[in-house]
């Protein structure tokens, strides 16, 4: 049982890893102050150019260090991750389009997601917004932004954002208490570099291959599809100013997935009712990204409903317990 809650939760979350690159022709910041300028520029910023550095992930008490490198070969993302704390970790994703943006990335890429086409009106709804001035990071000037709920159903970012390319260089995800829940930040940093071939090939003979296969474009099922989202189940009740951004049903498993975003803040919901329904009703937390799982009965068939993303767990299990199915 253990090791099935452990393979189910596992296969909901998405490794908290954070993965950022720099634009290449980067927009100049007419109006440093400008916060939609600076938000829109780090969401173009995040695939598109090749760099490579190391930084540092905190959550949970826990400091890992992460080498990686990242290149754009043909209009497609080659990317090597190397951990170099703790346990022996390498993951080599390779052949995602730049003009793929997927599900898993959404949930990766949290802070990024759906920020180009979110106006700042709309994000001042629920965040006041601060700019408050320049630091340095990695040796590069960074502009510092706060970004605080104005709810209780979303965390805080501090964000420190390139001045020059828009990469997101730092960040610090704040909870209700004020506690920081996670922490990035990059030590060393080379952008816009020339990266070898060799260079984005596995050393090690254990490494994990990221699938693209499991995870749809969100272009093709989301907003921007001109096609209506087709799904069976939906929450009845989701935070104010979160929007479904794209929906899934795999074709093996049947197992439904749901992605919400106001902007900023990204979670899905899993529904399945493969091995999960034998699990227990459990709530975990692994810095800021919780899982909720809970369990439901239709016309005597059991299913189990995951909610895991960047929100607080009283949140995930009101979303959790609000999923109906559609007649």
């Amino acid at each position: 049982m253990k090791q099935a809650l452990l393979k189910f939760f596992l296969r909901c979350c998405v490794a908290a890893i954070l993965s950022v690159v720099a634009v290449s022709s980067s927009l100049a910041i007419d109006d440093p102050l400008s916060v939609t300028n600076l938000l829109k520029r780090m969401a173009e910023a995040n695939r598109h150019l090749s760099y490579q550095g190391v930084f540092s992930y905190e959550y949970g008490g826990t400091l890992k260090t992460v080498k990686v490198l990242h290149a754009v070969r043909e209009g497609q993302e080659v990317e090597r991750i190397v951990h170099l704390s703790g346990p022996k970790k390498e993951v080599v994703r390779r052949g995602n389009d730049l003009k793929c943006q997927r599900l898993g990335d959404a949930i990766l890429r949290g802070t990024t997601s759906g920020i180009a086409n979110i106006s700042r009106g709309h994000l001042e709804n629920y965040y006041n917004l601060y700019v408050k001035g320049e630091d340095r990071v990695a040796g590069r000037t960074v502009i510092i932004l706060h970004v605080v709920p104005k709810d209780p159903f979303r965390y805080g970012y501090a964000l420190g954002i390139d001045k020059e390319t828009g990469l997101l260089l730092q960040s610090m995800l704040i909870g209700s208490n004020k506690r920081v829940l996670e922490r990035f930040q990059f030590m060393d940093i080379s952008i816009g570099i020339l990266i070898d071939d060799m260079a984005l090939e596995p050393t090690d003979t254990e490494h994990h291959m990221a699938s693209l296969e499991a995870s749809p474009c969100l272009e093709t099922i989301g907003s921007n599809s001109s096609a209506p989202m087709v799904h069976k189940w939906q929450a009845s009740w989701v935070p104010p100013g979160f929007a479904m951004a794209g929906t899934h049903t795999s074709t093996e498993t049947q197992r439904e997935t749901q992605v919400f975003t106001d902007g900023l803040a990204v979670f899905s919901v899993f529904i399945d009712s493969d091995e999960a329904v034998n699990l227990p009703k459990i709530q975990a937390q692994r810095g800021a990204t919780v899982a909720f799982l809970s369990h439901m009965d239709v016309e005597g068939r059991n299913y189990a409903i995951c909610v895991v993303g960047e929100i607080p767990i009283e949140a995930a299990k009101q979303v959790a317990e609000s999923i109906t199915r559609l007649q």
